[in-house]
């Protein structure tokens, strides 16, 4: 669940969690760093509503583990919305001639052919692992919030209609003093139906990262005490990438800024994140420029 490792001139600080109930029990059972952060007023008991979206700590845990349902129909007008734009295409299985199979082939029977049956040759399905980054700058609107957790959830369909199995992994990474916070967050797992009502929260809420990972971080045991002014600084698609160990056509979903994400119209902000994304995939992964429906 926890480790540190040293990779090029950072310290790491990793976790792991393989669901959100996971993570809360992690930091009910878990006790604050006392000797970096001492007994003063932590950040993730702060009281700025405007900042965090809630009053309390006790309170974004709740939400985190029975679910987030405010403005939840602005995330799937969007998702919605984007949907009618995209053609989804499976990758068609290939066709051929056996002797079993689904379905006679009559002419290749009344041709005598001995391989008279229609069969399916199903494509190894190959996987992709999204990580999405839900650590995000202050200064990040709420509309680009939303446009990019909706086109994210629009991708992991894209993907899996054209025959990869897909992971959604939602993580944060921030850095201070030489030593990067990193806590991944694994929320679909290959083959699991898309949850969008479960991921709602940390895809869209302030306090999943300015609670919960806040605290996470006062209760990290190697923290220096670099991070108790401001909790580090996020982490840019760089450095994520240096320090996730993706795998051929692993997706990173960065900073709304990076991918051009603008939070003013849907479709020119799915366009703007597939050209990105497609920056670091072959051409198995090529995403379709969306084009507007014509009225």
């Amino acid at each position: 669940m926890y480790q540190y490792y040293k990779k090029g001139n950072y310290d790491i600080m990793e976790y792991t969690f393989n669901s959100l109930i996971e993570f809360i029990e992690y930091l009910d059972d878990t006790p604050t760093n006392t000797r970096i952060w001492g007994y003063n007023r932590l950040s993730s008991d702060g009281d700025d509503y405007d900042f965090y979206g809630t009053r309390s700590l006790n309170e974004a845990k709740e939400l985190c583990k029975y679910g987030y349902h405010t403005n939840f129909d602005k995330l799937i007008e969007l998702k919605l919305t984007l949907e009618k734009y995209i053609k989804l295409s499976m990758k068609k299985s290939k066709q051929y001639n056996f002797y079993v199979g689904y379905a006679p082939d009559v002419k290749a029977y009344l041709e005598g052919n001995p391989l008279s049956m229609l069969n399916k040759q199903n494509p190894k399905r190959k996987h992709i692992e999204i990580y999405y980054n839900s650590a995000i700058l202050a200064r990040v609107s709420t509309n680009e919030i939303y446009n990019r957790g909706a086109i994210t959830l629009c991708l992991v369909e894209i993907l899996e209609n054209m025959g990869f199995s897909v992971g959604l992994n939602i993580f944060t990474m921030s850095k201070s003093g030489g030593q990067i916070h990193y806590a991944k967050f694994n929320l679909k797992h290959s083959g699991e139906r898309l949850n969008v009502q479960k991921l709602y929260f940390p895809l869209c809420h302030p306090s999943f990262l300015r609670r919960l990972v806040f605290r996470l971080r006062e209760q990290t045991p190697d923290i220096t005490s670099t991070w108790v002014e401001g909790y580090g600084a996020t982490c840019d698609d760089y450095i994520v990438r240096k320090v996730i160990n993706l795998k051929e056509n692993d997706i990173v979903v960065c900073q709304p800024s990076e991918m051009n994400v603008r939070g003013n119209d849907i479709i020119d902000d799915a366009n703007a994140m597939f050209q990105y994304i497609d920056k670091f995939t072959n051409e198995e992964v090529e995403l379709a420029h969306i084009k507007r429906l014509q009225r």
